[in-house]
């Protein structure tokens, strides 16, 4: 394995991430669970404290509905392109995130191999639930207001 740099991009927030993994795209899934990986959330406190693991939560779950919105309102006017740009950024942030089922979805989603549906759609809906879910066993409590 190599060891390679990234800057982790989440709308507005810009990380430079190091770690080593197989593909230089994507994140290397350590999770036991295929919902959520815990060893991606520690490297994002490692790399930025919890305050950034937060912050980088709060802002992957209100903008992961949103991209899912954004390519079913594709997938309804035939653009199979703006389905497979909205997959291709929430997968690299899923993968960040430790949401490696995700991550997968958006992959397929993503791949030329098949065409985009609202059923792929829907999977990734409730693979966002059950992350959703998932993160609420792992995270440490809400900071204090």
């Amino acid at each position: 394995m190599q060891r390679h740099a990234h800057a982790l991009r989440i709308d507005h927030i810009t990380l430079h991430t190091r770690f080593s993994h197989d593909s230089c795209h994507m994140t290397k899934n350590t999770a036991q669970d295929p919902t959520g990986d815990a060893d991606a959330l520690r490297r994002l406190e490692r790399f930025g404290g919890l305050k950034l693991r937060r912050e980088l939560t709060t802002l992957f779950l209100q903008e992961a509905p949103l991209r899912i919105a954004s390519a079913r309102a594709a997938l309804a006017v035939g653009d199979i392109e703006g389905v497979r740009s909205m997959a291709h950024m929430l997968k690299s942030s899923a993968g960040q995130m430790g949401a490696p089922r995700m991550q997968q979805l958006c992959e397929r989603l993503e791949s030329r191999a098949s065409t985009p549906d609202a059923r792929a759609l829907s999977e990734l809906d409730e693979e966002l639930v059950r992350y959703t879910a998932w993160l609420d066993t792992v995270s440490p409590p809400p900071a204090p207001p």
